[in-house]
């Protein structure tokens, strides 16, 4: 009978001790639910103000875009380029300002007009840099850049063909002229003896020559299809003139 009691009051203790631990779990259940919402208010209070905080620091963002914001408007927008490994600066009105793209030897730079065209560009070549202005049009008017003996600058017209090209050659330089279908009609550069001027038509063939000789000053003739019919120069301390045949053969000579 008493062993029965005894096994009674355990029972009732053990019941007793049970009912406070719940009673606990579900004083701390309340408090954890409300820190969870606590915590939810305080993450999602700056989104339901409109609160900014004025720096942010991250070790890596990653994103395909970013805006820049005033008075609610998008007034400058950073995105990846559309046609090569880079980004570009977008203006307010959704147009490019300045593109920065990877091309196979380096890097590119461009920058474009208020309607979108590139006017100037500056890029890796395979034998250095090079820098690129354009009309507003979008086509080429002046380029810079490396020749394999230096460096060289091109001047095009409005349809973007070279008119006039200078370059290092290697006895100097060499300046270089051409009409407006972008053939060569005439190249002013140097010789072993010193200067040379040489004019061609319109199928680039030569049709006159001037230059430095041995023994003095040359001049040289050329019918158009770039065969030579006169030639004028020094024999010893004397000039001499001769002319020749369309086969290349002295018809006359003097003295």
């Amino acid at each position: 009978m008493l062993r029965g009691r005894s096994q009674l009051n355990e029972n009732l203790q053990g019941d007793e001790c049970i009912l406070q631990q719940i009673s606990t779990l579900r004083r701390e259940n309340r408090f954890l639910k409300v820190g969870l919402v606590f915590c939810l208010v305080v993450v999602t209070l700056p989104y339901i103000t409109g609160f900014q905080p004025a720096v942010i620091r991250a070790s890596k963002v990653v994103t395909e875009r970013v805006e820049f914001v005033r008075d609610g408007k998008t007034m400058m927008s950073i995105s990846l380029h559309p046609i090569g490994d880079g980004l570009v600066i977008l203006g307010r009105d959704e147009l490019p300002v300045i593109g920065i793209v990877r091309n196979k030897d380096g890097g590119l730079i461009g920058t474009y007009n208020k309607d979108g065209k590139t006017v100037a560009s500056m890029m890796a070549l395979p034998e250095g840099g090079g820098v690129g202005i354009c009309n507003n049009d979008g086509k080429i008017v002046v380029s810079m850049g490396v020749s394999p003996m230096g460096g060289g600058v091109g001047i095009h017209n409005n349809d973007g063909k070279i008119g006039v090209s200078m370059v290092a050659s290697p006895v100097g330089g060499e300046v270089a002229v051409h009409n407006k279908d972008g053939t060569l009609v005439a190249v002013m550069g140097l010789s072993p003896e010193g200067g040379v001027v040489t004019v061609r038509n319109n199928d680039d063939k030569p049709v006159a020559r001037m230059g430095a000789a041995p023994m003095g000053g040359g001049v040289g003739i050329y019918n158009n299809d770039g065969k030579p019919v006169v030639a004028i120069g020094v024999l010893g301390k004397d000039g001499q003139i001769i002319v020749l045949n369309n086969d290349g053969k002295p018809v006359w000579s003097a003295p």
